[in-house]
């Protein structure tokens, strides 16, 4: 892969290159598991032949001592930080530093601090920002709510929410009574609360334009992640397989898909205060962890939500100090955990039956509303576990034995009343919980999708750069579209929602497809091949792969007609245009229109194809980061 990403990088299409991160060089994770497996005689060790998962998992644990598989020995170079019980800052301090103290500040101390940061931000016309701040810091307990109301009122008002910003007068006049201030003060400031409430009561609320949803243009009924132009049929041999029901032009949403257990793991462990640990967006305004300062959200929603499952017990073990010195591939151990994490003890133990042996539905698509049908459709999921290699087994097992191992440090058992006896045998709750996340082990080295994580160029602000930033589970993208090297869609993702976009007209019967590995302009199809069988344990038979079709430099350029060729420039100035202008719906759809033509008057392979998809796919990316940025 590094000579690929050399000669990529190389290439005179720009939107081709990619960076190279720079990691920590060492893994202490991954040497504290090899010691494991050698101080259990090896990967041929007669422990490893046990059949039953969970007692191989005892037998494993029994035989290993408290010195290994220790999460505190990857843990004894971390820089422990603790956050500062005291004000550090005040009405003068740079965002930076108001920043740095949202971080650091402890919970007891922090209202202060959000006030201050709400006062910068609106200095700074960040209207929204400063809004959640300040209602962080009523819900802080902020000693002069009236202040925040009336701040939050202000911030209404120059978003033109007049109706919104009479509110929050009206609960700055209501906290004003009941606040302990001098009759002096009171006085003046309800005159002025009172006079704002009678200039913008009477005046309409302005409705603010926003960028519409990405979804399909009609759900499947059963699974509304899926568009009703699409077809699951189980094939012999592919098993289920996604199919055109009706004509599918292309720029259709074939699917909307949430991550089970995203994973945030950059490759650059700076950057896990750039993204939201919950939804994976991008964070311009900070919002921490309770706990630790290792994390952020991007709003008061995402915290409470993450810190109320998976995150308090990754914070109870303080991984994300853990990845600031070990390496990605390190702590992609740790993905596991986090699904299961996700949800109480007590759901595991009680629907173990559903998930430890899985029952695939005959008829798709399922249904994946509630909690249980979500994780019944994980668990559902193809693993390919009798080609799984014999060392693949041996390290699931022994990651299994040591997250349950760490999570034994947590309150996880406790929080669902389970009593686990932290020094003894692996408990019956216990081996319930290590055998799903060895399943789930299986289940993501079959169907993992990174997640990429999108940033502006700021020298050039129709330029977008992607990064991956972590990955996780898509039951219904991986579960129901196939791979080819030629795929007739791209893959997106905001934050960690994920949509299937048609990036070709696809006939009525045609089948729909994604791509595991990368796009064959970019690699020779021995490579692939060698790449898709071991990673996903199947020889791919696509067209490309079968034909054996050249990689970009090497492909046809011969010009279409020349009044084909007049229209795709017109189409391209047209693109082009739009970009510069921020017009990122109409470079869509000018591409949409210049795919149609190319698809109708170029076979494939061709380089006019290949860089055309290259740039539809950018706008696509252009159109998420302004999502974002409107979020923001």
């Amino acid at each position: 892969m590094e000579n690929l990403t050399d000669e990529l990088n190389s290439s005179k299409d720009s939107s081709r290159r990619f960076e190279h991160v720079k990691d920590n060089q060492k893994s202490i994770l991954r040497d504290i598991l090899n010691e494991a497996i050698d101080s259990l005689g090896g990967y041929n060790a007669d422990v490893f032949e046990i059949e039953d998962i969970g007692d191989r998992l005892a037998s494993i644990h029994n035989k290993l001592g408290a010195h290994n598989l220790n999460l505190e020995t990857a843990q004894k170079d971390c820089v422990k930080v603790e956050k500062i019980q005291e004000l550090v800052v005040n009405e003068n301090s740079s965002v930076r530093d108001l920043n740095i103290a949202v971080l650091m500040t402890h919970w007891d101390y922090i209202a202060s601090v959000y006030f201050l940061r709400g006062n910068a931000l609106m200095t700074a016309k960040r209207w929204v920002n400063a809004i959640n701040d300040f209602n962080m810091a009523i819900d802080h307990g902020y000693s002069d709510g009236y202040k925040a109301h009336h701040k939050i009122g202000q911030c209404y008002v120059k978003r033109k929410q007049y109706q919104s910003a009479t509110k929050s007068f009206q609960a700055a006049l209501d906290n004003l009574n009941s606040a302990t201030v001098c009759k002096k003060v009171q006085a003046a400031f309800t005159k002025i609360l009172k006079e704002c409430i009678s200039k913008f009561s009477a005046k309409p609320e302005e409705i603010m334009k926003t960028m519409a949803a990405i979804a399909p243009a009609t759900a499947n009924t059963i699974d509304n992640r899926l568009s009703d132009s699409v077809e699951i049929i189980e094939e012999v041999g592919k098993g289920r397989t996604a199919f055109a029901k009706s004509n599918i032009g292309v720029g259709s949403i074939l699917s909307v898909d949430d991550c089970v257990g995203a994973h945030l793991n950059p490759d650059d462990p700076q950057k896990t205060l750039q993204y939201c640990l919950q939804c994976l967006k991008n964070v311009t305004v900070q919002y921490p962890c309770s706990g630790c300062p290792r994390v952020v959200y991007c709003s008061r929603e995402c915290q409470q939500v993450a810190e109320g499952s998976f995150h308090k017990y990754q914070c109870q073990l303080d991984l994300y100090g853990l990845r600031q010195k070990d390496t990605k591939d390190g702590c992609t151990i740790f993905n596991s955990l986090t699904i299961i994490a996700g949800k109480p003890a007590a759901f595991w133990i009680e629907n173990q039956s559903k998930f430890l042996v899985p029952n695939a539905a005959s008829d798709w698509p399922t249904a994946n509303n509630t909690e249980l049908e979500q994780m019944t459709n994980l668990f559902d999921m193809i693993t390919n576990e009798n080609d799984v290699s014999h060392d693949s087994h041996v390290r699931h097992a022994v990651v299994a034995v040591f997250l349950l191992r760490s999570f034994r440090k947590t309150t996880f058992y406790k929080d669902s009343n389970i009593l686990v006896d932290e020094t003894g045998s692996l408990s019956k709750e216990e081996l319930v919980i290590g055998k799903l996340m060895y399943r789930i082990r299986l289940i993501k080295d079959m169907n993992a999708h990174p997640i990429w994580g999108v940033e502006n160029n700021p020298k050039d602000k129709s330029q977008v750069g992607t990064e991956q930033i972590g990955g996780g589970l898509y039951t219904a993208i991986a579960s129901y579209f196939n791979s080819d090297c030629n795929p007739n869609t791209i893959r997106i993702n905001l934050g960690k929602k994920m949509f299937l976009v048609a990036s070709k007209n696809i006939r009525k019967g045609e089948e729909i497809t994604d791509n595991y590995c990368i796009h064959f302009s970019d690699m020779a199809a021995h490579a692939r091949r060698e790449w898709i069988e071991e990673n996903f344990l199947f020889s791919c038979e696509c067209k490309a792969c079968e034909e054996d079709w050249p990689t970009y430099n090497h492909m046809p350029t011969t010009r279409p007609s020349e009044k084909v060729s007049d229209k795709l420039v017109e189409l391209e100035m047209d693109n082009m245009t739009a970009l510069q202008q921020g017009n990122v719906e109409k470079a869509i759809l000018s591409h949409c229109k210049e795919i149609s033509l190319i698809q109708a008057n170029l076979p494939e392979p061709h380089q006019l194809s290949a860089t055309v998809r290259s740039s539809y796919q950018h706008c696509w990316w252009k159109k998420v980061s302004m999502m974002i940025q409107e979020i923001n």
